[in-house]
């Protein structure tokens, strides 16, 4: 069983439970070749705090000595490590050697028989040079395989692996993900991309296991097959993988390699290590020259496998606090084939942003041009230039301004108090485009440091032809006020003007209207900010300080329950689950019937009954699709209940 329980995007820390013990992921599964021990599993547990261990069934099946001692001991007596073991089935050997020759159903009984917690189905491995007529036959071969083996091992005690292969062709990867996720596995890994990463075909790579995520749903874990290199980890878990097998920490130090989270380096060419490893800071480079081969190999395997550990406790962090993508877009600088993967991602758009939250708790950093590409503010761009609607017909004010001005609105209330009387529109140059006034304190406008203030003129231009507008003012102080025809009585507030805009954006497009329709009254703290929002005499909403957007009240969901129509925003349950959540309790997937597929990760949501009664307030957790996939786990935190 596999539980998400911190996440950032796509990117998730989860819970993989097995016979032998539960995982947290994402992990690294170092290889353990049972002809050669380079660092003793014990090692590995002890001093490397390693959960999980992968070998090859397929080498000790093919050894008489050692297949009788997994046959009479199991194979965690035999590796002398009591934590959570994965075999495969050798699919690569096939593909490196070509002499594999054992059926299908054997070796994977015979995982079964020396008691794998993760036991893999042989599976047809697709070259990236594999015609496309060719790449599914073989996937089709593959699938039917796992159809076989789920049929015959259903009820059996572990788990097995059903590999996603395609090629490079990404509506194979898509295809072969449906119609795994239709056996209802629990493990997957991506097979195949072992090729594509020793040619440094980073964007094929990234194409393929955004394909074959796309195709598997939620369902996970989702394991890479052969992705050792640290240099990649931060990329393919922003991407959703959650399980990395390395044999790359032993293979590199026979040839004398260091492995870092920028790259590769020969120790040869070395005359500073430049790292804090327990390997590199109790040796220098000439005492581990001076080593004998054995040995020296065995500590350069450790240097790379403390530096694989430490550079996947640096991704967990970074889901921790929100900042996986400027991780990511470090990383990715260290070779330009993987800078490359980053215009991929940003063609892929619509998919990433499925899972990307509204807002982070930590401001978004500029890290070059590419931060221009991450879903949170493409989304934000997107939504302005084809969504938002200027709430009034008059002419639109045009403010340029610095960055240390945020929120911008807060240095120009006196003149907007001067001109709130006038049928007029505010809108702000930024890093990130034009922004409405009223929308400049929510994330990431407010909460982003970029490294220019200068906004692209093409963004000024693509919204003033998208928007038909045809009178925009630049401001100049009062010399603009003067100018500006006979003030209307009836003109909107700028407070108002943010709360439609904001609701409309948080939400969806009618909130706004609907939570506006009345007396409005803010609260505001002693330097003019809106804390609370009331509706005729109500608390409807109150404002997150650290992201500038709504926390729902009761008032302000009841209003948005009677006049939306469903789904929206709604997270619909069984009359069990409303009883609980409406005491206050939390939302769990197992007991979710519909949900709205606009939802996204931290939204704001009211949880419903099967009949459309409100029950509770609630934050997102998972997505309707994740909500689908997953048969245990949070799926909304509970805000506040409707007792009934």
């Amino acid at each position: 069983m596999f539980e998400i329980k911190k996440r950032d995007g796509l990117a998730r820390i989860g819970e993989f439970t097995t016979p032998s013990g539960t995982v947290e992921t994402p992990a690294i599964m170092p290889v353990i070749n049972p002809n050669f021990e380079l660092i003793s599993t014990e090692k590995l547990k002890e001093e490397f705090d390693i959960q999980v261990l992968i070998t090859n069934s397929y080498i000790i099946y093919q050894s008489e000595e050692l297949k009788e001692e997994a046959l009479e001991e199991g194979i965690h007596s035999m590796l002398d490590f009591s934590g959570p073991i994965m075999t495969d089935s050798g699919t690569f050997q096939s593909h490196v050697y070509g002499d594999v020759v054992v059926e299908p159903e054997e070796i994977l009984s015979f995982q079964k028989k020396i008691g794998s917690d993760i036991s893999t189905i042989l599976d047809e491995f697709t070259e990236p040079d594999e015609t496309e007529l060719d790449a599914e036959k073989k996937m089709e071969k593959t699938v039917q395989r796992a159809k076989k083996a789920k049929e015959e091992f259903a009820g059996k005690e572990g788990h097995t692996a059903f590999p996603i292969q395609g090629s490079v062709y990404p509506h194979l990867r898509e295809r072969c993900g449906e119609l795994m996720k239709e056996l209802d596995g629990d493990f997957y890994p991506i097979g195949g991309v072992v090729p594509l990463m020793e040619d440094y075909k980073f964007s094929e790579l990234v194409k393929v296991i955004v394909s074959s995520k796309k195709g598997l749903g939620a369902k996970g874990p989702v394991h890479l097959f052969g992705a050792g290199h640290p240099m990649i980890y931060s990329l393919a878990v922003l991407l959703g993988c959650d399980l990395f097998d390395s044999s790359s920490y032993a293979k590199y130090a026979k040839r004398g390699d260091l492995m870092y989270p920028e790259g590769t380096k020969n120790l040869s060419d070395l005359e500073h290590l430049g790292c804090e490893c327990p390997v590199c800071t109790s040796h220098t480079t000439e005492e581990l020259k001076d080593l004998s081969e054995d040995k020296r190999e065995e500590l350069l395997a450790e240097h790379n496998l403390w530096i694989s550990r430490k550079e996947m406790e640096k991704v967990k962090q970074s889901i921790v606090e929100g900042t996986l993508w400027e991780l990511v877009e470090r990383r990715v600088r260290g070779h330009p084939e993987l800078l490359k993967t980053l215009k991929v991602l940003d063609d892929r758009y619509e998919y990433l942003e499925k899972f990307e939250p509204r807002s982070r708790k930590r401001a978004l950093f500029d890290t070059g041009s590419e931060t221009y590409w991450r879903p949170a503010i493409k989304r934000i761009q997107d939504w302005i230039m084809s969504e938002y609607e200027p709430p009034a017909d008059g002419p639109t004010i045009l403010f340029e301004m610095d960055q240390d001005k945020k929120p911008y609105n807060r240095h120009l209330r006196e003149e907007l108090g001067s001109m709130e009387d006038h049928e007029l529109n505010y809108l702000v140059e930024t890093p990130i485009g034009p922004v409405p006034l009223e929308m400049d304190e929510i994330y990431p406008v407010a909460q982003s440091i970029f490294s220019s203030d200068k906004m692209p003129e093409k963004l000024l231009t693509r919204y003033k032809e998208r928007k038909d507008i045809d009178n925009m003012i630049r401001w100049e102080g009062k010399k603009t006020l003067d100018s500006l025809s006979q003030p209307h009585q009836e003109g909107i507030s700028f407070d108002e003007m943010k709360i439609k805009t904001t609701a409309d954006y948080q939400f969806c497009k009618e909130a706004g209207k609907v939570l506006t329709d009345g007396t409005l009254e803010f609260v505001k703290n002693n330097k003019g900010r809106i804390k609370n929002v009331m509706l005729d005499g109500e608390h409807i909403l109150s404002v997150r300080h650290y992201d500038g957007f709504f926390t729902l009240k009761k008032p302000g969901a009841q209003i948005l329950w009677a006049k939306l129509s469903s789904p929206k925003m709604r997270i619909e349950v069984t009359d069990e689950s409303a009883k609980f959540n409406s005491e206050g309790k939390n939302v769990f997937a197992k007991f979710v019937t519909e949900m709205s597929g606009e939802l996204r990760p931290g939204d704001e949501a009211i949880v419903v009954t099967q009949d459309d009664e409100i029950a509770a307030t609630a934050r997102v957790f998972l997505t309707k699709e994740e909500v689908q996939a997953f048969k245990r786990g949070l799926a909304a935190r509970t805000r506040e209940g409707f007792e009934t």
